[in-house]
């Protein structure tokens, strides 16, 4: 066909799919303008209560999402009792810091309770199930309206979208979700949007402008409750955030200056006027003086800090606090695209929004590349520099010549993507490890049932929090409250790899402990069990499993029944449960 027939055949068609969309879209009933705003966020709330929800249609899992989630779970639970736990390791109060959101969860819980008169644990259970979508909604609504103050109303709404949609995001207000990722971050992207927004507050008393004063109090007293929650690591998180920001705004201003002000001194001090200089000079002041006060405390806090910001990765075994991986990259899925168009944008445009969001983003990315944790908390940045992409991508072209159409097109397939990927979070608690599966509640009812109240259970740390919330029972290694240490890993690791029982129960009697666990999980972590406490590697392109006559090998595949002081008390397909025979 020859090349002018063929190009007039393409608009032909285009007219054809044109005239049919200008007639459907005349069918369709009229909405008016003021309500289309409305009933967008609308949308995208109900997307993104879909998208954390998602997951409790899976069957065969406990509801409560992630490892560290049982232990605010079980201290909920205690505090709805009003009295401290009896499973405390020490004389002080376990609830008093490090609380997540485990206070949130037993004072709705009671409210529920006697409201609508349930049991104490069916309260908590329905609170854990909708307080964490409703902390990612609330989430949503105060993006939308940060990013409509700063650009404008479509921007507002792609960045809404990307909250909807990024899966970190997602998994954090998961229904059941009780870590305290999702009320950290409400409370640290609300002190960095406080701080950001300052500059334009007018509030005056007695003709003096206090806005600035506001602002200093209201992101001081974030802090508070972050350090309530979190100790000191969400107050220094925040101030991270809040001081690179100042930093690259400061050093910027004054970059421009060099080409117009040959004094040092003017150049300092209009850079200084330039940004939110006493707002800033307030905070640190107050926390400054703080830590000086309590010069015990500012050390540990500095420990914690460098070691939560700057540990090299292989001295950590802890997972999230390794360094940035490319898999961690992965879960921005198809964002990374509008991300990295907004970084360009903001960078070239130079505009104070767009610093705000890139310098966030890419101060806590840097940071991450030694903690990847902290690459969690650069969602909100995140989703603000993905909005700027959006609206940059979405008038990528017009609709009627070819090539703008196929822009049109690429675009949006892009957005149907990103919204259709995230539907598969729905596999969040079918992972093993994340949530308690169907063999672990039953042998944690076993435990709760059948076992002496005082007894103590010994298995890998990441099930700890399982025995201590849902068996009731006392771990020997968990991931905090009761702790972990080389030594107890290494013991356990023994026990786990033993070909003589004799040895087990020897490690056992080291540490008190009733009772074995061992889990098909087990299977998933074989690598990084048997490895302990060095990296796992992997040996011909695969990760190294049991010997099949370890404990755990022959245990799991119903080989062992009762040998050398240790016998199976309880069996399932997923989980054995060894007991001492005698003490």
């Amino acid at each position: 066909m020859p090349y002018e027939a063929e190009q007039l055949a393409i608009r032909l068609w285009l007219d054809k799919i044109t005239s049919w969309w200008e007639s459907f879209r005349a069918r369709l009933p009229t909405i008016p303008r003021k309500w289309v705003v409305p009933l967008l966020i609308g949308g995208l709330v109900a997307y993104a209560l879909l998208l954390r929800c998602l997951h409790l249609l899976y069957p065969g899992h406990y509801f409560v999402v992630s490892v560290d989630s049982y232990f605010f779970h079980w201290l909920a639970r205690g505090i709805m009792d009003g009295t401290p736990h009896p499973n405390s390791p020490g004389a002080a109060d376990p609830y008093a810091l490090h609380s997540g959101l485990a206070y949130p969860l037993a004072y709705i819980a009671k409210a529920v309770n006697s409201v609508f008169g349930l049991s104490n644990g069916d309260a908590l259970a329905l609170v854990s199930k909708f307080l964490p979508p409703v902390l990612g909604v609330v989430s949503i609504v105060l993006i939308y309206l940060v990013a409509a103050r700063i650009s404008n109303r479509r921007v507002a709404l792609f960045s809404a979208l990307a909250w909807a949609g990024i899966l970190n995001a997602v998994f954090i207000g998961a229904a059941g979700y009780l870590d305290r990722d999702g009320l950290s971050m409400l409370l640290v992207m609300t002190g960095a949007f406080l701080f950001y927004l300052c500059r334009g507050w007018q509030f005056r008393i007695g003709g003096r402008d206090v806005g600035w004063l506001l602002a200093a109090l209201g992101v001081l007293g974030i802090e508070v409750i972050l350090y309530l929650e979190w100790v000191a690591l969400g107050p220094i998180l925040l101030l991270a955030i809040i001081g690179i920001y100042f930093i690259v705004r400061y050093l910027m201003e004054y970059s421009y200056l060099l080409k117009t002000e040959p004094s040092m001194i003017r150049r300092l001090a209009t850079a200084t006027r330039a940004v939110s200089w006493r707002t800033f000079a307030l905070i640190m002041g107050v926390n400054i003086v703080y830590a000086a006060g309590l010069h015990s405390q500012a050390v540990a806090w500095y420990n914690l800090a460098t070691g939560f910001f700057f540990r090299p990765g292989e001295q950590n075994p802890v997972a999230e606090l390794q360094g940035l991986g490319f898999i961690d990259l992965l879960n921005y899925h198809f964002f990374v695209i509008p991300i990295a168009v907004g970084i360009y944008l903001a960078w070239k445009r130079r505009d104070e929004g767009g610093i705000f969001f890139s310098s966030w983003f890419i101060g806590l990315l840097a940071c991450s590349l030694f903690s990847t944790r902290l690459l969690l908390y650069a969602l909100p940045a995140a989703c603000l520099i993905a909005g700027l992409g959006l609206n940059a991508l979405w008038g990528w072209g017009k609709w009627t010549p070819i090539k703008p159409l196929l822009k049109k097109l690429a675009v949006v397939v892009l957005f149907i993507l990103m919204i259709l990927i995230p539907l598969y979070s729905y596999e969040l608690a079918s992972g093993p490890g994340t949530a308690v599966d169907e063999d672990w509640h039953d042998a944690m009812i076993y435990l709760r049932d059948k076992t002496p109240e005082d007894a103590k259970i010994m298995t890998w740390w990441g099930y700890g929090y399982w025995i201590l919330d849902m068996g009731k029972r006392i771990p020997v290694v968990d991931n905090g409250y009761y702790g972990w240490d080389k030594q107890r890993l290494t013991d356990i690791r023994t026990a786990y790899l033993s070909t003589d029982t004799t040895e087990a129960v020897q490690v056992m009697e080291k540490y008190g402990a009733d009772y074995f666990i061992f889990s098909k999980i087990d299977e998933y972590s074989a690598a990084g069990i048997i490895a302990w406490p060095n990296t796992p590697k992997q040996i011909d392109g695969k990760w190294e499993e049991f010997p099949e006559d370890s404990l755990v090998s022959r245990s799991l595949a119903g080989d062992f029944q009762s040998e050398g002081g240790l016998e199976v008390v309880h069996r399932n397909p997923g989980v054995v449960i060894l007991s001492l025979t005698q003490r």
